[in-house]
């Protein structure tokens, strides 16, 4: 594999085209040149998108040429969670999204924590099973201290979820926090509508 330099803006325009988690910038460029994977390349791209599908990897598909649709994350249901425990967490990420200063936030990375937060904090054992289910084979999304998410490397740019013991990578665009955030949500089993709702915030019609 070769190294090559590019500049911020070509770089931030790369990272804008990601479709789903895990995927490299040479897998951005080669679905947006239409060049196809190379056999060594493909090969190597399937036997990871199986060893973290049984892992529970969060969205771990690379797009090749030939894909019809993006695949959806990969969710690991937990423990089936009451109607009160439910209503709970939904009362209480309404509340945050309809807050005066959540709706005046403009930072995606401030929004994408203050959620993480609330459905830490309406519901600690929940959030803790769903997080678990989104650790992949070579990546780890959410931990509970900040060294061991920069032992993927210090771009990982870790946050610590505000008012919890857990942290979370951030160095990523707001498509991908998206899918950061809908893998716990379905996970804690609260209804597509309240996702739906959250997913404006992140993803532009």
């Amino acid at each position: 594999m070769k190294i090559i330099e590019v500049d911020e803006e070509l770089y931030q325009y790369i990272a804008s085209k990601t479709e789903s988690i895990g995927e490299s910038a040479s897998d951005i460029l080669r679905r947006l040149l239409n060049f196809p994977l190379g056999i060594s390349t493909k090969m190597e791209s399937e036997d990871k998108v199986v060893d973290e599908k049984e892992e529970g990897v969060l969205n771990p598909v690379v797009q090749t040429s030939d894909a019809k649709e993006e695949e959806k994350p990969v969710v690991v249901s937990t423990r089936k969670q009451s109607d009160e425990a439910i209503s709970q967490v939904v009362k209480k990420l309404r509340a945050l999204l309809d807050s005066e200063s959540f709706q005046q936030e403009n930072k995606a990375v401030v929004r994408f924590l203050n959620i993480l937060s609330v459905l830490y904090r309406a519901n600690p054992e929940s959030f803790a099973q769903a997080t678990e289910t989104l650790q992949g084979r070579t990546r780890v999304y959410f931990a509970r201290d900040e060294g061991t998410l920069l032992m993927a490397g210090n771009h990982t740019k870790p946050k610590q979820i505000p008012d919890t013991p857990y942290w979370v990578i951030t160095n990523n665009n707001s498509a991908r926090k998206m899918l950061m955030l809908e893998g716990p949500m379905q996970s804690m089993q609260l209804p597509d509508e309240l996702i739906d709702e959250v997913r404006r915030y992140f993803i532009a019609n």
